[in-house]
């Protein structure tokens, strides 16, 4: 059924070695297998779940499995997949060896449908007395706290008749304040939590909306202390953080408060931001026209009475204060009164990105003169040369609205000439159209420029690399950009675009090109890029051969890959597979 060659191949060879010895072991259960493939159970650290298989090529591309690594297989493509860390990177694991190779040596006539097992057991459960099934039930919930905790919260909530404070212990329960950093006790962890909230919520929906609210709240605060102690980088907690600040949601739209009662509370979650895991106040809340009109009243007050007395250089005073206008910035928005938007934005402005950002709302509504106020204002808050460089970038803006084209253009000419690059040359081609021609020269200033600025290195690639390159590749002089790159270094993107536009002029050229792209790529040393390499040569072949190009440097380029890179056995393999006659 599988390939074991293969399974070595695509596996490395301490994964097939310990493979070897978890089959050896008999660490391999519930073993399943069809017509396709093949589904296993194998006992490691954790039990992981293995899948193997075969399935048509067509079938393949169809399918969108993330997490599977996929191969070639005499016209079939085996989808591997495991439950355990190690898949996330490897293209077949220790687990997933050991099901191949307890497949291959099963005879056809000891496998056994999973399905046909399945039905066996619960024929042979129905057989049972009463109380025999009932303790093995129970001995199976004995052996996991989690089943006790899960079987107790069902018979509960059938029960009907569970207190608020019953069902704020069993929140706590379901989430207990321990340490846990290791990926899959954390991933036990969520599930167990998972478990839990499922009934959880049920039983929630059972009281009134009140009790519901206070109960969905004390889950989201006692989630953000259980986290203090739990690396989740993984995310297992997103099903439970998702459902709880859905429902918090919800649930606000239907509180039998007063309109003051909401639009406070919205007021003191916007202005103290407690959380990490918590809904967007007020963004996630749909609030009534009354409920936000008092909140919109309740911030600018309290913006009155920060900004008289609050120090912007304190960095909680200056978030706290930019949380409050934010709401009333986008009220401006939504109303138009772009003044009123630059009055909030004014409130916390401190740095010159802050500034630039109040300038270009007033360029937008043609307010010039106080756009360069506020451009003033950006100049005074630069600190860094990064941040000078923005603030000369929006003048050559502002220049350009005053009319002022001879100040712009001069502006942008020495900004590129102190720091030149394409995406410089770029924008003074947009400047140059926005003003006219008013340096006759440009073009040929420019190509001296860059030309300049190149400086190898002695590694890697060299500093603005492809500055000239594109240069000329933008105005379509191909030949100056061929000549250019047979003694100068650059980035693959660069060298494919220009291999894709000589291949019908320079076709051994447009070869070479190619061939100083994949060799990098192969490099890597990874089956993905060996695939990326292999792909890119697929197309060279079928470029050329629409432009009846005679093959043979290409082949003959083929070849010296292969050799170069014979010790990579499975890239090897693909070049061998798809130009077999280069070998």
């Amino acid at each position: 059924m599988f390939d074991l060659n293969e399974i070595k191949q695509r596996s490395e060879s301490r994964s097939y070695q310990l493979g070897q010895l978890l089959y050896q072991s008999g660490k391999v259960g519930r073993l399943s297998v069809t017509a396709e493939g093949a589904s296993a159970m194998v006992s490691g650290q954790q039990d992981y779940h293995v899948s193997l298989q075969n399935v048509s090529l067509q079938k393949a591309l169809l399918q969108n499995v993330t997490g599977q690594k996929k191969d070639a297989i005499q016209g079939e493509m085996l989808l591997v997949s495991c439950s355990c860390p190690a898949a996330a990177y490897q293209d077949v694991c220790k687990h997933a060896v050991a099901v191949a190779l307890l497949v291959e040596n099963t005879p056809e006539t000891e496998f056994v449908n999973e399905n046909e097992k399945q039905i066996k057991l619960i024929n042979w459960f129905k057989q049972k007395p009463i109380d025999e099934l009932t303790d093995i039930l129970m001995t199976y919930i004995d052996e996991s706290t989690n089943e006790q905790d899960k079987w107790q919260l069902i018979m509960r909530s059938e029960e009907n008749n569970v207190s608020t404070s019953e069902v704020s212990k069993l929140i706590t329960k379901a989430l207990p304040a321990k340490g846990v950093w290791e990926w899959n006790k954390v991933r036990d962890y969520f599930t167990h939590a998972d478990q839990m909230f499922t009934t959880l919520f049920e039983l929630i929906k059972t009281l009134s909306v009140t009790e519901q609210w206070t109960l969905i709240l004390k889950a989201i605060q006692r989630l953000n202390k259980v986290l203090e102690q739990i690396d989740d980088s993984g995310g297992f907690r997103f099903y439970i953080e998702g459902e709880l600040n859905q429902r918090l949601v919800d649930l606000f739209n239907v509180l039998p408060w007063s309109d003051e009662k909401k639009a406070q509370w919205i007021f003191s979650h916007t202005e103290d931001y407690q959380y990490d895991v918590f809904p967007s106040v007020p963004e996630d809340f749909t609030l009534s026209p009354e409920v936000k009109q008092l909140f919109l009243t309740q911030c600018l007050k309290a913006i009155e009475q920060k900004a008289a007395l609050g120090d912007l250089s304190d960095w909680n005073e200056k978030w706290s204060l930019r949380r409050l206008t934010e709401p009333l910035i986008d009220d401006a928005v939504r109303k138009g009164d772009w003044l009123a938007q630059c009055q909030f934005m004014k409130i916390t402005a401190v740095r010159n990105s802050d500034y630039l950002a109040i300038a270009d709302v007033c360029l937008a509504h043609d307010a010039q003169l106080e756009a360069e106020h506020w451009l003033q204002q950006a100049y005074k808050a630069a600190t860094t040369d990064y941040e000078k460089r923005e603030c000369q970038k929006f003048e050559i803006k502002v220049r350009v609205a005053l009319g002022e084209y001879k100040s712009a253009w001069q502006l942008g000419w020495q900004m590129f000439s102190d720091k030149p690059s394409f995406t410089g040359y770029q924008r003074l081609v947009v400047l140059q159209e926005q003003t006219g021609v008013i340096d006759s020269q440009f073009i040929e200033k420019t190509e001296q420029i860059l030309a300049d600025c190149y400086t190898e290195i002695g590694y890697g690639i060299a500093v603005n690399a492809d500055a000239l390159l594109n240069f000329y590749i933008d105005r379509n002089e191909l030949e100056k950009a061929r000549v250019w790159v047979l003694s100068h270094k650059a980035n693959t993107s660069s060298l494919l675009e220009l291999a894709n536009l000589i291949v019908t002029s320079n076709p051994d050229d447009c070869v070479d090109l190619y061939r100083r792209v994949v060799k990098p790529i192969i490099e890597q040393g990874n089956n993905s890029a060996y695939q990326e390499a292999t792909d890119l040569l697929l197309k060279l072949e079928k470029m050329l051969t629409a432009n009846n190009t005679a093959l043979s440097t290409f082949y003959q380029m083929v070849t010296q890959v292969g050799q170069a890179y014979k010790p990579k056995r499975n890239m090897l393999k693909l070049l061998k597979k798809h130009f077999a006659d280069c070998f």
